[in-house]
């Protein structure tokens, strides 16, 4: 290694973890500190801007001592300021020290900024939405979650001790508003089955056969309401 390269690794290296990397020799401490300090500033920003519930939640040493970390030890794959928030979610994957409810409380908060930044087409639609014998349609720009935990429900005042599935349908309606929408685990697989092309009464159909469901008509009959109600949300543009 070349010695500007050398120099170049030492003074990046304590810029990013301070703690275990001495700066070179020929910094004055001052002007290290500018640096330093401006970069860290940066990053937490950042890195924080999208995610008041886990600042609030683990309180703000422990959110400073993760944001050291993650300046510290992740490689991120963008250089853009912007990505920042998805790369503290991708670091968090396999942090330690994280709690895992914590992990998914952060993906949860990054699902908004995500949704809000996705670029979408306008889909064509029927003239007259068929929900049942032609393709619902869902907003171009939405995310089908499931979590291990409530993350809409975690707080300050409320940490979950256990398990407890989640399913969630975030959009972004046509007045460019992003909705989150808690599912039950029957919608849930029936937003999933119509996102591989079905038509209504095929996924429907589907999941009673996948229920073992002695009536298939009752789930048929139910879907029809899920999805008239998830059109008036705006969930479901209509139909193709």
């Amino acid at each position: 290694m070349l010695d500007f390269q050398q120099y170049q690794y030492a003074f990046t290296a304590h810029i990013r973890d301070p703690e275990n990397n001495p700066k070179p020799n020929n910094v004055d401490e001052e002007r290290m500190a500018v640096y330093r300090e401006g970069v860290y500033n940066n990053i937490f920003e950042s890195a924080s801007v999208c995610f008041p519930v886990c600042q609030a939640t683990v309180g703000e040493e422990n959110w400073h001592a993760t944001v050291r970390r993650f300046l510290a030890s992740h490689h991120a794959s963008s250089p853009i300021f912007r990505e920042i928030p998805k790369e503290l979610v991708t670091f968090l994957e396999t942090d330690n020290v994280t709690l895992d409810y914590i992990k998914q409380l952060a993906h949860y908060e990054w699902v908004e900024l995500a949704v809000n930044s996705m670029q979408t087409e306008t889909p064509v639609l029927s003239e007259t939405p068929d929900l049942l014998n032609e393709v619902p349609v869902l907003a171009p720009a939405h995310m089908l979650l499931q979590y291990d935990y409530p993350v809409q429900k975690i707080s300050a005042q409320f940490k979950p001790k256990e398990i407890e599935t989640t399913h969630l349908l975030v959009f972004r309606n046509a007045g460019n508003q992003i909705n989150f929408v808690e599912l039950n685990p029957m919608v849930y697989v029936l937003l999933e089955l119509i996102k591989q092309n079905m038509t209504g009464t095929e996924a429907l159909t589907l999941l009673a056969e996948q229920m073992q469901h002695p009536q298939p008509e009752v789930i048929i009959e139910f879907g029809i309401g899920v999805l008239n109600d998830l059109m008036k949300q705006g969930s479901l543009l209509g139909s193709h």
